[in-house]
Order: C-alpha cells, then sequence, then structure tokens
C-alpha cells in the first residue's frame, strides 16, 4: 500500500472522528471547512489520491459517501452456499486484518 502525504493522513483522520461522532462520513465542503480551504477542487484531488493508494472508498455519487479503509478483514474458513454462492457469515471462524 502507497503511503499517505501528511495531509492526505490529516484528511482520513477528519473523516474518522467526524464518522465516530455523528455516526456518517463528513462532506467534501466539511473537509474544506476543517482545513481552511477555499475550493472543494484541492479536497477532491486528495481524496482521488487517498483513494487510489486504497485507504479510501467513495460509495457512490452521494455527499457523505467516504469510507476509510483501515484494516480490511478477510473472511478466513466458512461455509459457502452451493445454491447462492455466498458465504455464510456464522460460519466463519477467524478475520485475517490487513493493515
Amino acid at each position: 500500500m502507497k503511503k499517505l502525504t501528511s495531509k492526505q493522513q490529516q484528511i482520513l483522520s477528519i473523516i474518522r472522528v467526524y464518522t465516530a461522532k455523528a455516526g456518517e462520513s463528513s462532506t467534501v465542503r466539511e473537509i474544506d471547512n476543517a482545513f481552511g480551504i477555499k475550493s472543494t477542487n484541492g479536497v477532491s484531488d486528495h481524496l482521488k489520491a487517498i483513494e487510489v493508494k486504497g485507504r479510501l472508498m467513495r460509495l457512490g455519487f452521494t455527499p457523505r459517501g467516504l469510507e476509510v479503509l483501515d484494516n480490511l478483514r478477510i473472511p478466513f474458513g466458512g461455509v459457502v452456499s452451493w445454491m447462492t454462492s455466498q458465504l455464510n457469515l456464522d460460519s466463519i471462524f477467524q478475520f485475517w486484518s490487513l493493515q
């Protein structure tokens, strides 16, 4: 995973803190206000770079559709139903975390 710049780390921190307090991610405008940046384009460029580096996922085109990908958890062991080809979440006995 590529290393983030200090400003990109600060942006992720803002999103994390806002999400923890409000239960939803911050908007680009709210990140702008936190940094004192006058243009949303600057923050959007940082968000795109963070996304390319694999640390952020945008959930569609919603204003609060930012999800920080800190720890990727991969299910290890479990039962996949042959009829639906879906993993039965109750059968997972361990997760691997990638950081």
